[in-house]
């Protein structure tokens, strides 16, 4: 167990904004009454993590169990929206504490939390940044998840899993039943103990396998911070049946952008609008963020955005002459179509490059057309129309 004492919280204050690559060596052969090494980790776990745990941050004794811990910790912005969905005066079980920002996240939001961690160190650090949060309805149990539920004789009102995404020896997971602990095989016995489960699994898994394979699946919440996709969440409920896939957006202040498409939807013949010109000057250009780009077929968008057409069959871009300011991507107004007489005034220009089913990719293209690198402005690569004919155009975002 780590040594935790007002010395190593007056040291983290000291080099706080030192350079941490030749602390441990300048530091060789003092003595402090705790782990120097784990010491430098907490600095090095601070500055990695600014980012997503802001408001964890700001507490001074807020501890990392180990540099792991640092790289996996949930964005706090998908644990409020987590702890949006959950609600309050909830009794939850999180199976899978690790660092503990989801199931810390609910139990501020005013809930009473009981958390799994099989790994004493991390179960302490969950003891102790509990304490430092002020968070008196939060029971840590040192223990491993299937050995808890095995012995439970106590009913919750939501269970929450984020089942490991590695293997024994560390090799990445792609399917369900290889993670760490197998839902599909607990999933009875945590249905019995809870009418509620929400599970956290990788962005990678495929949405229609996820569909046909969990039972009592209601609904799949993809979620991404700023168009990134963080993760998929199941919402499992007892005796229920799939109601649809949400792709929700966040950023610092919430939620920008949301849309759900049912079951129904999902399956659904997508409206083919045809584009019958080659010049697209003056369109908007609608690219969709990375939660959308995971649907089985992106071509239901065009059923809900009317005159929204997909620039070729094999090519998730699409255009149209209406302005959507709830697409669930980004957007952005076409300035030209880009012929290739026209190349040779590019030269020396700033653009981002985006290339999508085009022969050449980003880079590429960037350095055929020696374009630099942009801030706005945008050219986009991609085949157009139903002869999928390469095409450039230049766009700004909105």
């Amino acid at each position: 167990m780590e040594r935790v004492n007002e010395e190593l919280f007056e040291f983290l204050e000291k080099y706080r904004d030192t350079d941490t690559s030749n602390l441990l060596f300048s530091l060789h052969g003092k003595d402090f009454q705790f782990s120097l090494p784990f010491a430098i980790t907490q600095l090095e776990a601070r500055r990695k993590t600014q980012s997503k745990i802001p408001s964890f941050l700001a507490f001074d004794k807020f501890l990392f169990p180990d540099a792991l811990a640092a790289e996996q910790a949930t964005d706090e912005r998908v644990a409020r929206f987590h702890a949006s969905l959950a609600g309050r005066g909830k009794r939850i079980l999180d199976l899978t504490a690790g660092l503990g920002i989801d199931s810390m996240t609910l139990a501020l939001n005013g809930n009473d939390l009981t958390v799994c961690e099989i790994v004493p160190v991390k179960a302490q650090m969950l003891e102790h940044n509990s304490q430092v949060l002020g968070l008196p309805s939060f029971k840590v149990c040192n223990t491993d998840c299937q050995e808890f539920l095995a012995q439970i004789d106590e009913n919750f009102d939501i269970v929450y899993v984020d089942p490991a995404r590695r293997d024994s020896v560390n090799r990445r997971t792609y399917s369900l039943e290889d993670c760490v602990p197998d839902i599909l095989t607990l999933l009875p016995k945590i249905l019995d103990i809870a009418p509620v489960v929400m599970v956290k699994v990788s962005p990678v898994l495929d949405i229609t396998k996820l569909i046909a394979d969990v039972p009592s699946l209601e609904l799949i919440y993809a979620v991404c911070v700023k168009g990134e996709c963080k993760e998929l969440l199941l919402q499992i409920k007892r005796d229920a049946r799939f109601d649809g896939y949400k792709v929700v957006d966040l950023d610092d202040t919430g939620i920008i952008s949301d849309i759900e498409f049912s079951d129904d939807e999902l399956n659904a013949q997508a409206v083919q609008t045809k584009i019958e010109e080659e010049d697209l000057s003056g369109k908007y250009l609608y690219e969709p963020n990375a939660g959308v780009m995971k649907l089985p077929k992106k071509s239901v968008l065009t059923n809900k955005f009317e005159g929204l057409a997909q620039v070729s069959r094999n090519t998730p871009l699409f255009v149209c002459d209406v302005f959507y300011t709830d697409f669930p991507g980004r957007v952005l107004k076409i300035d030209k179509t880009i012929s290739k007489s026209e190349f040779g005034q590019l030269k020396g220009s700033r653009y981002n490059f985006v290339s999508r089913n085009y022969p050449l990719g980003a880079d590429e293209l960037r350095k055929k057309l020696k374009v630099k690198e942009g801030q706005d402005k945008f050219i986009y690569a991609f085949r157009l129309g139903p002869k999928e004919k390469p095409t450039l155009c230049t766009a700004e975002r909105l």
